[in-house]
């Protein structure tokens, strides 16, 4: 047996499944308290404060990355169903806004970087990771490895798609003056049978993008059968609602927890430049996001949400539960973590060689 999977088996100890059942009922209370009041997004909002309320009161708990991976794969399959004939059709100026994006991320981190490098005195190689909107995993460890803080890259990461997916029903409420309800249009319930055979090609999709090493392997496999088998009508319909509550339960529950054990001391300490590069963040992406929506005739909505340098699952949830073009907002956010995957390595070697030759001066 592979020792990732003996590793695994070897992890599910009864304080495992205590953390992460404390974890995932929290966030149940929390939904269900967002969605009898009628927050926006309740059901990714109210688990996510929630859980992160309780994660400051030093409540243990804890939602495993392996819950995530399975969340992408249903994430995947329901970007697919939002496929048609004219999606293909619209997708012809896509690559424009994809260039954008491309050269969007590295100016918006090297501000980012910039601000926690002279405002926040973070080290250099901890401002750079706070600041690369990359996930949260790869950049603590990459960022470590480069001689930074991966506690103050953990919190800052954490803290950006916190405010971040925070922000965005609040900013579709201020500009349509629609609540993010997280239902989106009442789509047609698949099969039994083409929900089987969705499921059976996402996962022999998944596992060969898995092979092949591509970011986000389990939402963009499971996007890609899906989307192949609704545009070729062999499937018709999508997952049930239930399946998207939960999905969006489970990750705002994630989303909250990983502040458990957290300092408040040391939360508060770079809570303050986090909402400020938060801000300049939303900022920056909303003047970006106007010119090419203008420029492109694009949705405005859409565009920011796709630019907006949140988690690859959250923002493609949020555009899922808002019905916002969910298809040209996981594009964006994949092609931006593809950039990120190939280039932060590059940046991680560069700063590990600048780091061992202040190691070895210092000794000198």
């Amino acid at each position: 047996m592979p020792a990732k999977t003996n590793a695994f088996l070897a992890s599910l100890t009864p304080r495992f499944f205590k953390l992460l059942f404390t974890g995932l009922l929290i966030g149940m209370v929390g939904g269900l308290c967002a969605h009898f009041i009628g927050m926006p997004l309740a059901w990714m909002m109210g688990p996510m404060l929630a859980t992160f309320i309780f994660a400051l009161l030093r409540v243990p708990m804890a939602i495993p990355m392996k819950f995530r991976a399975m969340i992408l794969g249903v994430i995947g399959v329901f970007l697919g169903a939002s496929f048609t004939p004219d999606t293909i059709n619209q997708a012809a100026r896509w690559p424009i806004s994809m260039i954008a994006v491309l050269l969007y991320v590295p100016i918006i981190t090297a501000v980012i970087t910039w601000f926690y490098a002279k405002v926040a005195r973070l080290d250099p190689a901890t401002a750079l990771f706070s600041a690369t909107p990359g996930g949260l995993t790869p950049m603590v460890v990459l960022g470590a490895a480069s001689g930074g803080n991966e506690q103050e890259i953990a919190l800052t990461q954490g803290l950006r798609v916190l405010l971040l997916v925070m922000s965005a029903p609040m900013i579709v409420l201020m500009i349509t003056g629609v609540v993010a309800n997280g239902h989106g249009e009442a789509a047609v319930v698949m099969s039994l049978e083409d929900g089987l055979l969705t499921a059976f090609c996402a996962i022999v999709t998944v596992l060969i993008f898995r092979r092949l090493r591509i970011p986000a392997a389990e939402m963009t496999g499971a996007m890609l059968a899906s989307a192949t088998l609704h545009v070729s009508g062999v499937v018709d319909g999508n997952l049930p609602q239930w399946l998207m509550d939960s999905s969006l339960w489970i990750l705002g529950s994630a989303i909250g927890s990983r502040f458990a054990g957290v300092k408040l001391a040391f939360l508060a300490r770079l809570a303050g430049y986090a909402v400020a590069a938060t801000v300049v963040i939303l900022g920056f992406t909303g003047v970006v996001s106007w010119f090419v929506a203008q420029w492109l005739d694009l949705n405005f909505m859409a565009v920011l949400l796709a630019f907006a340098p949140g988690g690859v699952a959250e923002m493609s949830l949020i555009a899922l539960a808002l019905n916002i073009e969910p298809s040209f907002v996981a594009f964006h956010h994949i092609v931006r973590i593809f950039e990120i995957v190939l280039f932060a390595p590059m940046l991680a070697r560069w700063l590990q060689k600048r780091h061992l030759a202040k190691i070895i001066s210092h000794d000198e």
